[in-house]
């Protein structure tokens, strides 16, 4: 428990937060985010990326008070469950990437990252003869690395039709970029 944290108290600014009062919500991050940015910190060992996931969080649980979804009951767990599954995805991100400041290594593989102009041009084409939404869902799943499971609430849809969604996307892009010849 909280020292000096109210459980009916934060129920009842919670409940003003879902009326859209910005101060109600306010004071509950004044409140949460210590413990928010304990438990980011604890995960990722990142000052700056703990505090950027706590930013990132309350985003996106004001955006879902906003909008009628979130929390009801337990603010307090739900900015920490938030919290935790932004801090694992952002440290599986990280395990990917691989810092090499030797640059004889980048040299030996410029030759391989460099797509040739008349290349570019047909990947460049191609997206952009795709639909806005399909550009958007590649987008999120491709590169921003968002599972179907994280999309589907704020798309509307199932899990299932998010995948089914980037999975005919995926099939336009490449049909486009063959008959961009």
């Amino acid at each position: 428990m909280i020292k000096g944290w109210d459980h009916e108290e934060s129920t009842v600014l919670l409940d003003r937060a879902y009326q859209g009062d910005d101060a109600a919500f306010g004071t509950l991050y004044r409140r949460v985010s210590p413990m928010a940015r304990r438990a980011a910190h604890n995960i990722v060992r990142d000052s700056h990326a703990a505090d950027d996931l706590v930013q990132e969080t309350f985003y996106l649980v004001l955006r879902a008070v906003r909008s009628g979804r979130g929390p009801r009951d337990s603010f307090t767990g739900y900015v920490l469950a938030t919290v935790k599954h932004l801090a694992y995805r952002y440290c599986r991100t990280e395990s990917r990437m691989v810092a090499n400041d030797d640059p004889d290594m980048w040299e030996r593989h410029a030759d391989i990252v460099v797509q040739p102009p008349a290349q570019a041009e047909r990947a460049t084409a191609a997206w952009a003869s795709l639909p806005p939404r399909w550009r958007s869902i590649l987008w999120l799943v491709e590169v921003d690395r968002y599972s179907p499971a994280e999309l589907a609430a704020g798309l509307s849809l199932t899990p299932n039709a998010v995948s089914s969604l980037a999975s005919r996307a995926r099939q336009a892009l490449r049909t486009a970029y063959s008959a961009a010849d």
